[in-house]
């Protein structure tokens, strides 16, 4: 326990005037009933004058579960009643808190209060962090609710308990230290990327049309002076006796572009407790680029502002690599000014765009299609030669009016539309896990 604070509720000042008040009018009237009654009140008063501090002894657990993660295993985390580190969540995941409250001394607790710590930047979406309770000795109470979770670190701070004694006279306020789970990571990692089939000249893991080095069997020719001994077909040769060179199928690497939308249309989110579209295609993108740039391959950032865009140029460095994460944060803020070893570029984003990608690039555009501008700028870009793969955020899961539905049907034809110009297309629903929703994205992909 920390923070004690005692204060005495009630002086018992009123019960004195009470007691007098009815011992003067049983003596008026004669009614020895009324005299003893005067007692009552005046014993009351002794009480509240002279009564001491509730003994009380409580104490708190909390275990907190993301939507994506079953409360079992949650509550394994914690089997040996010490904390588990950080809970990781995803950004638009909402979170189950579940705070057990448990009276481990010898008294009652009569009226006991408990408000939980919730993180400041976080919005409870459902449920209350507040409770009200009359404990007996070892009886437990919970209190329940759900936050939306957005980008960043979220500490809880530990419960307000407030309690008073039997009469109610004394009350005593403390906060006591949580057992459990305390903070909330929303800092998701990287995972692991298939990509499709447009290469370049770096070496990686995507195989081509040419010989060179690699695992897969590409082709046998003609032995050439200087060819590694390790790839000569000796059985050929005892069979024979030539010399013949076999080949592997090269594998390249892929360039990749990540586009995100971050327009002004893209600053609106489904509810009030949920990131924009800007924020979850950025946190989308990043992730995306993270991945590649692990597995070797050539990596940049476009953010689209109105009229204006701004690209990191792939490539796989440490430098790109922050370069990138700074263009992403700007993006969630629409700020794309004084971004280091950017490029700009402004006018039509669907005219501007082709100019800046490498010819060979595949392109994953981020965009909760609002509007017909992501569609122009995947039929610009499939016109070209583009492959392009699509991640949607559904902001249109609101409320459900007549407006609301309209703007999901105009969604849908939207994303039908990019589907008929030969874009991989998922339409992310906000109630599913992040993680999982990023998996499907890039986990379709298949490699020739």
């Amino acid at each position: 326990m920390s923070d004690h604070r005692i204060e005495r509720v009630d002086n018992g000042e009123w019960a004195l005037v009470a007691s007098l008040l009815l011992a003067g009018v049983g003596i008026a009237v004669a009614s020895p009933i009324l005299v003893a009654g005067a007692t009552v009140p005046l014993w009351y008063g002794v009480s509240a004058a002279f009564g001491g501090r509730p003994h009380l002894r409580i104490s708190t657990r909390r275990i907190v579960t993301p939507s994506s993660v079953d409360r079992t295993d949650a509550m394994a985390r914690h089997g040996d009643g010490s904390d588990a580190g950080p809970v990781s969540a995803d950004p638009g995941d909402t979170v189950t808190v579940r705070t057990t409250v448990r009276n481990t001394g010898a008294e009652t607790v009569v009226d006991l209060r408990v408000v939980d710590g919730v993180p400041e930047a976080l919005s409870v979406v459902s449920g209350t962090p507040r409770l009200c309770e009359t404990l007996e000795p070892g009886g437990e109470a919970v209190l329940e609710y759900e936050l939306a979770v957005h980008r960043g670190e979220h500490v809880f701070a530990d419960p307000t308990v407030r309690a008073r004694n039997v009469t109610g006279t004394v009350a005593e306020t403390w906060t006591e230290r949580v057992v459990g789970d305390a903070e909330i990571r929303c800092l998701p990692t990287a995972e692991t990327v298939p990509l499709g089939e447009g290469t370049n000249d770096y070496a990686g893991e995507v195989p081509t049309d040419e010989g060179g080095s690699g695992v897969e069997f590409y082709s046998v020719r003609e032995y050439e002076p200087g060819d590694p001994v390790g790839s000569i077909d000796w059985r050929r040769y005892a069979g024979t006796r030539e010399l013949a060179t076999v080949e592997y199928r090269a594998e390249r690497a892929t360039r990749i572009v990540c586009v995100v939308d971050a327009r002004s249309s893209q600053f609106a989110a489904a509810t009030t407790e949920r990131p924009p579209a800007a924020e979850l295609s950025a946190e989308a993108a990043q992730r995306t680029a993270d991945a590649l740039i692990d597995e070797g391959h050539p990596t940049g950032v476009v953010g689209i502002a109105d009229r204006r865009i701004t690209t990191v140029p792939p490539d796989g460095d440490a430098t790109t690599r922050r370069r990138i994460h700074d263009l992403l944060e700007a993006a969630r803020r629409a700020e794309f000014t004084g971004q280091e070893g950017t490029r700009t570029a402004y006018g039509d984003p669907v005219d501007e765009l082709p100019r800046t990608l490498p010819g060979e690039a595949q392109v994953y555009l981020f965009s909760s299609f609002a509007d017909d501008e992501p569609v122009e700028l995947i039929e610009g870009l499939r016109t070209r030669g583009y492959a392009v793969r699509v991640v949607s955020p559904d902001i249109t899961a609101g409320p459900d009016d007549l407006e609301t539905r309209l703007e999901a049907l105009d969604r849908r034809n939207r994303l039908a539309r990019a589907r008929a110009v030969g874009a991989r297309v998922v339409d992310w629903d906000l109630e599913r896990p992040f993680g999982l929703v990023l998996s499907d994205a890039l986990g379709e992909v298949t490699v020739r």
